[in-house]
């Protein structure tokens, strides 16, 4: 199968249309229009209309420098400053001044206040803001918040990455970004591009949505409603994350950020207790890196994040409920189907009929397999008694 020239649009882009005009407000038609993207040097070119008017559509986000001149003319304007965000259509009027010398004249761009273009309701979130806003588990979801309409909350460390439930899309999930009252399963998220919407959404077997390193990310925009055809099949909020790309020259971070119980207070209830501070260790390591490997032509980016977190709960905070209730004694060092029997007889199923024996004889054969499983220590699985001590609880996690 062949196909000749094909043209996409993509939700991971921006957009620039304007007009050239002469000193006396006359439009300028075949006017050479030039953009170039100040960290990847990529060029892209246009020429004006019969009525002065020009544009680029499928931008990549980020810094443009513009330049204008007319065939046969010395004019010319360059300048800097014209940023092109995701999603959005930016409008400019270039003002030429005619000469018989080459002038440069420095103009600049900013988006309007007000999207004349699209009724979409949306905010976005530059890289500074990534960079300079407190993350306290490094989640650039927490400040999605940011834009009117959301409500988000702050999400474990060793969500990030997979998403895990940080960016939940499971039906009846507590977790998740909520725009004007919608669950978090209507979003819809989009990664330079890319549709990352979890399959599963409404299954408990989702594994959320995928969350890059803050490091990575070079904007992100919530659109919160009456976005366009271009986004669809869910009815909540539309994130668009566009990640870093590689430059002309070599930028890079390195990052560590340490959080220990030694440095936290103690809860007062505990302290009152004269119980220790829960345990907490957690290292978030990494770098960012980009540059080129050939110039204009071919350019890398990548990132890592290593994360490191040891914690426990305060001493005889919890206890694990194994198949009895809380109210029941704990298992005892008999855990034969017999000694099951006696624990959990009189037990009635869902339809009121006896659901174990007293002696044990209908208890699925998993259930004392399960019980009397043992660690290479000796010890059991399931501890005698069920009680929680602040014993250590490693998650390790790599994020590239």
């Amino acid at each position: 199968m062949f196909f000749g020239n094909l043209h996409g649009q993509t939700t991971s882009t921006g957009a620039l249309i304007g007009v050239a005009l002469d000193p006396s407000g006359a439009v300028l038609p075949g006017v050479a229009i030039r953009l170039v993207n100040e960290v990847t040097a990529a060029t892209a070119s246009a020429t004006t209309d019969a009525e002065g008017r020009f544009g680029f559509p499928l931008l990549q986000p980020g810094d443009y420098e513009i330049q204008a001149s007319t065939p046969g003319s010395s004019a010319l304007i360059s300048g800097a400053n014209i940023k092109i965000n995701v999603t959005e259509t930016l409008h400019l009027e270039l003002h030429l001044r005619l000469a018989t010398v080459i002038q440069n004249i420095k103009v600049s761009a900013e988006s309007s206040m007000v999207q004349t273009d699209s009724s979409a309701l949306g905010q976005v979130v530059y890289e500074t803001a990534v960079d300079n806003l407190p993350l306290v588990t490094r989640n650039f979801a927490q400040i999605t918040g940011l834009s009117p309409g959301v409500v988000t909350g702050v999400y474990n460390a060793g969500e990030l990455g997979v998403g895990g439930t940080a960016l939940s899309q499971i039906a009846n999930s507590n977790d998740g970004i909520y725009v004007h009252g919608a669950r978090s399963y209507d979003n819809n998220f989009q990664l330079d591009g890319i549709s990352v919407n979890d399959v599963q959404g409404s299954a408990a077997g989702s594994g959320g949505i995928p969350i890059p390193n803050p490091d990575s990310i070079q904007e992100f925009k919530v659109q919160t409603g009456l976005y366009d055809a271009g986004y669809g099949r869910y009815g909540g909020a539309n994130v668009s994350l566009i990640t870093k790309t590689g430059s002309n020259s070599f930028h890079g971070t390195a990052f560590e950020f340490l959080r220990n119980e030694v440095l936290n207070a103690n809860d007062f209830f505990l302290n009152l207790a004269g119980q220790p501070r829960p345990v907490l260790k957690q290292n978030q390591f990494g770098f960012a890196l980009g540059g080129p490997i050939q110039k204009e032509n071919l350019l890398f980016f990548g990132s890592y994040q290593g994360t490191r977190q040891v914690n426990a709960l305060a001493a005889g905070q919890s206890r694990t409920a194994c198949a009895a209730s809380l109210t029941e004694p704990p298992l005892t060092s008999d855990r034969t189907s017999a000694a099951l029997g006696e624990m959990f007889a009189g037990r009635t199923g869902a339809h009121g009929a006896t659901a174990i024996n007293s002696d044990g004889s209908n208890i699925n054969p998993a259930a004392p397999a399960l019980v009397n499983f043992k660690l290479p220590d000796g010890t059991f699985l399931i501890s005698t008694p069920q009680t929680v001590d602040p014993t250590k609880k490693l998650v390790e996690e790599q994020s590239f």
